[in-house]
């Protein structure tokens, strides 16, 4: 995957869009031997169709990059179980947890390695970072498929309009089938699950959360 789809893939969810960075072709495995167990009242209220539910999925990204503050928590299963945490704070800060111990700080060009005990700067990145929006723009087409209004449910409390779609990572690989969960009131995804037809991922569920009291600062090494 480019440098230039890594932030914005981060925020909307790399690992259920089909990065292939997240998975790959290795092995063949079943969708329906992870059980996933969501949160969503599944009694959902189908109403009235959408005019153009990949619309919808396309506003909903535009609406996570405008976000001041996003925390966006990962969890996958397959071969080998992870969780991945990443807080985002506007315009260039990130926290990414990957690990009890490993943690990375990312502020502008600079980058921030907690190693056993103590914080480590980096060599940072080269050049001029890229527009996330703009790179976003230019290939979101080949991240989403087969988009279909599924209802109105709720998830954790919130009331959300339910969406199923497709898609491929780059050569094909992670190709799965996934449901998100977009909030009726403010438009932002609130969560996704998806399931994988092939490599060593069989299942990934991804959690947001906004929350204005993230702070992101240069650690003290």
């Amino acid at each position: 995957m480019s440098r230039d789809l890594a932030i914005p893939l981060i925020l909307l969810g790399a690992v259920a869009i089909g990065c292939s960075w997240l998975n790959d072709s290795g092995s063949s495995n079943s969708a329906n031997s992870v059980e996933v167990n969501s949160s969503a009242n599944t009694a959902s209220n189908s109403g009235p169709a959408r005019e153009n539910p990949a619309a919808d999925i396309e506003a909903m990204a535009e609406k996570v990059l405008d976000q001041k503050a996003v925390r966006v928590k990962t969890s996958a299963f397959g071969e080998k179980n992870f969780t991945t945490e990443v807080e985002y704070v506007a315009p260039d800060r990130f926290r990414i947890k990957t690990g009890p111990g490993l943690e990375r700080i990312v502020i502008g060009k600079d980058v921030y390695m907690f190693l056993g005990d103590s914080w480590a700067k980096l060599p940072g990145f080269d050049g001029q970072l890229p527009d996330i929006r703009e790179a976003f723009r230019k290939e979101r087409h080949k991240y989403f498929s087969d988009v279909r209004f599924i209802g109105e449910e709720t998830i954790n409390g919130k009331p959300s309009l339910a969406y199923e779609y497709h898609n491929k990572g780059e050569g094909n690989l992670g190709e799965n089938d996934s449901k998100i969960w977009i909030g009726k009131d403010d438009g932002l995804p609130l969560k996704i699950e998806s399931r994988y037809k092939s490599g060593n991922l069989r299942a990934v569920v991804i959690e947001y959360e906004y929350d204005p009291s993230i702070k992101i600062e240069v650690p003290r090494t």
